[in-house]
């Protein structure tokens, strides 16, 4: 057999067992919390540690998913809603006045906007409790809500204005040449060659709202536990344990589990639209 062909044959073999190796360590944690999900309390608590369920146990599933947690989830769901759909158009409505119409002072006003991606996020914390206590919207879902309602965040803006670039602005004056307005055309014309981009923001919404355990932890106190979403609910839950019975570790595990699902789902989904989406906004520009 040829040197280099052997060569090549045991480098491929340790760098496949060196991945598989490194996946091993990585998935074991979930491995082990999916296990322990489906374990009772005793098991969940035992010594030594047990990895393996003597069998399926349904009942942390049950525990995890009382009347509280649908509360949580509805809340949340709200939350997505506005986020997801109003954010996500809001930012595209913007990046498109930046990147298709013209008008005086564009650049300068992009340019300003732009620049408040160098402030760091916990710079205007102090600053929006002390607005949105003022206006009564503290232990609501409003800080929530509303201000993705003007914009949908300065690095969305960004992302599809540099897309919108890459579009011809012949495709617009076809459309106002054949008599559409500019908002028929924003949304018939321009924003189905957009789709990967806005896609892609829509899902990295999502990811980061449903994931937000410091923004509703800060501006909604355990005095309106009505109003939690699903992350910080889960976090007041456990809190005032104060036995190990009542941190339920099984339990725990069986919540996590329910947090992963809808963001499996989605990255199932929208995997290639959001390769794409990433990808071509990198080339772009």
């Amino acid at each position: 057999m040829n040197t280099g062909k052997s060569k090549r044959i045991v480098l491929g073999t340790v760098k496949y067992f060196l991945m598989a190796l490194l996946a091993v360590i990585l998935l074991f944690p979930f491995f082990v919390m999916i296990t322990r999900s489906f374990m009772t309390w005793q098991e969940a608590t035992s010594y030594p540690v047990q990895i393996l369920p003597e069998s399926l146990n349904f009942s942390s599933y049950a525990e995890a998913m009382n009347s509280e947690f649908f509360i949580y989830f509805k809340n949340t769901v709200i939350v997505l809603l506005v986020n997801v759909i109003g954010g996500t158009l809001s930012a595209y409505l913007v990046s498109y006045g930046f990147a298709r119409i013209r008008f005086q002072g564009n650049n300068v006003l992009f340019a300003i906007a732009l620049s408040t991606m160098m402030l760091p996020g916990i710079v205007s914390q102090v600053p929006l409790y002390v607005a949105y206590s003022k206006i009564g919207w503290l232990n609501t879902l409003l800080p929530l809500t509303i201000p993705q309602l003007f914009g949908g965040g300065m690095v969305n803006i960004f992302l599809i204005r540099q897309y919108l670039r890459s579009v011809p602005k012949s495709y617009n004056e076809a459309a106002m040449i054949d008599g559409a307005s500019e908002l028929r055309t924003c949304f018939e014309v321009i924003l189905p060659m957009v789709k990967p981009v806005v896609l892609l923001t829509a899902v990295n919404t999502f990811m980061a709202c449903w994931n937000d355990f410091t923004t509703p932890l800060m501006y909604i106190d355990s005095t309106a536990s009505d109003k939690f979403t699903l992350a910080v609910g889960i976090y007041y839950r456990f809190l005032g344990a104060v036995t190990n019975k009542d941190k339920a570790p099984n339990v725990q595990m069986a919540l996590c589990i329910l947090m992963m699902i809808p963001s499996l789902i989605i990255f199932a989904l929208f995997q290639r639209s959001l390769i794409e989406g990433v990808s071509l906004t990198g080339l772009k520009g």
